[in-house]
């Protein structure tokens, strides 16, 4: 199964491959921009992918999260 999503030239895209990441059942997500797609090892080998899921690490020990519940992701998700 493949979800295709559109993001606008502001999106923030490094929340978006943290939080796909992070969404039990994700496989693997490719990002494409313009005519270069991106693989997850590409993304996932990145220096800025390391340097989200750094911050994201301190965030977290610091108590800095939240929980995403289920009704949320349907939210984002747009499912009914």
């Amino acid at each position: 199964m493949e979800i295709t999503i559109k993001l606008e030239d502001n999106a923030d895209v490094s929340f978006i491959k943290k939080l796909l990441s992070q969404i039990k059942g994700v496989k693997s997500f490719d990002i494409s921009e313009g005519e270069k797609n991106y693989s997850w090892e590409e993304i996932e080998n990145s220096e800025d992918f390391g340097k989200v899921m750094e911050q994201s690490d301190n965030e977290y020990k610091k108590g800095n999260y939240q929980e995403l519940t289920d009704d949320l992701l349907d939210q984002i998700f747009d499912k009914k």
